[in-house]
């Protein structure tokens, strides 16, 4: 066997082997997994029902001989979903080119036997550029849903330009939650801070409409300042903490200690969230935004929908297309400024029921 860059990155056994590696070995956490699965879309454009009835209302009890009543059958609220382009190109510098054509040329001078071994470095030389390709798009979304999560809006300009009045939105999505943002008054009595009973009693009193949630998703600085910084959490709740009493006096407080605070008076558990995702501008965006909390009623709570990308129909001449998780398709070109390898898909996350989830902005609370 013969290898030549040209080959390389277009055999597609050589390019799945690369990419099946990447989703076995690779260490970056996807956040937005966590909640979603993919399910495909045949249309870029689906519907969105956006008030799925969860419950059955009761049937009504008459009398031997008299006439059932009519009820009509409550309506489902709907929208429209639009799945979004994603996509980068990657340049590949002359240096990285030149060590690569050096090991290239390792594998097609040695013999049958040993060219196993010399294509492993070919793979682990260039296993960090298609980890680059295959994570980018998890990244992009980590960022949007992360955002929709936490505030129910999401929106990306062009190019990630912040500063820039003149940019646009190349994605903007609100979804219904139910919003509460509770005032100072509600929870701080008689000096002392009872956002954990405000907490208990405000979840209690929607339980009726909006049922009972499996866990509240928080940062870690709202975790701190809020449940932390409760005087009940401090004061009244030690017992709950038995020999982890040592980690309240610190704040090495993890998700399960206080969970089995929040578990044990009937609230439910905590989630605290405390990640970053570098974007095209290279600053750190915080994936989950703080004085937000968001309460779930399961632990997937919706979708990742994915249309197949134009190009699976109609590839630019020349290019070959490798497939990868949700419909992405990666392919590698030369052209006179440089090899470039590419990444495609159509995307955009579906949060099932978003007016089912509710979200406390502790904006006003939390304001000095």
């Amino acid at each position: 066997m013969t290898l030549t860059i040209e080959t390389l990155f277009n055999d597609p056994g050589i390019v799945s082997s690369v990419i099946n590696r990447v989703r076995q070995t690779r260490a970056d956490a996807i956040y937005w997994q966590e909640y979603l699965d993919f399910r495909q879309t045949t249309l870029r454009i689906f519907k969105d029902y956006l008030g799925t009835v969860t419950g059955v209302m009761a049937g009504s009890i008459n009398s031997q001989y008299g006439e059932k009543p009519i009820r009509e059958r409550r309506n489902i609220g709907s929208g429209y979903g639009e799945v979004a382009y994603l996509g980068d190109a990657y340049q590949m510098d002359v240096s990285r080119l030149s060590d690569l054509t050096d090991l290239i040329d390792k594998f097609n001078a040695a013999k049958t036997n040993d060219q196993k071994a010399a294509l492993k470095e070919i793979i682990d030389f260039i296993y960090d550029d298609y980890r680059q390709i295959s994570l980018a798009a998890h990244k992009r979304m980590d960022i949007v849903f992360g955002s929709l999560l936490m505030t129910g809006s999401a929106s990306v300009k062009n190019k990630d330009n912040r500063t820039d009045p003149n940019s646009f939105d190349v994605l903007d999505i609100s979804l219904p939650f139910n919003f509460i943002t509770p005032q100072k008054s509600d929870v701080i009595i008689d000096s002392k801070n009872m956002f954990i009973s405000y907490l208990m009693s405000t979840l209690q009193g929607i339980a009726p409409d909006y049922g009972k949630y499996l866990k509240l998703v928080m940062s870690r600085k709202t975790f701190i300042k809020n449940i932390v910084g409760s005087s009940e959490f401090g004061e009244k709740f030690k017992e709950t903490l038995g020999s982890n009493q040592m980690y309240l006096s610190t704040g090495l407080i993890t998700s399960q200690i206080a969970s089995d605070v929040f578990t044990g008076l009937g609230l439910p558990a905590i989630e605290i969230k405390d990640d970053y995702v570098k974007d095209q501008t290279g600053l750190n965006s915080q994936v989950y935004a703080d004085d937000r909390i968001t309460c779930l009623p399961a632990e997937k709570i919706g979708y990742m929908r994915w249309h197949t990308p134009y190009e699976a129909t109609d590839p630019i001449p020349g290019r070959n297309y490798t497939p990868a998780d949700g419909g992405m398709l990666i392919s590698n070109y030369r052209d006179k400024t440089g090899r470039f390898m590419e990444y495609t898909a159509e995307w955009i996350p579906q949060i099932s029921a978003p007016n089912t989830l509710t979200n406390f902005n502790l904006g006003t609370l939390n304001a000095a």
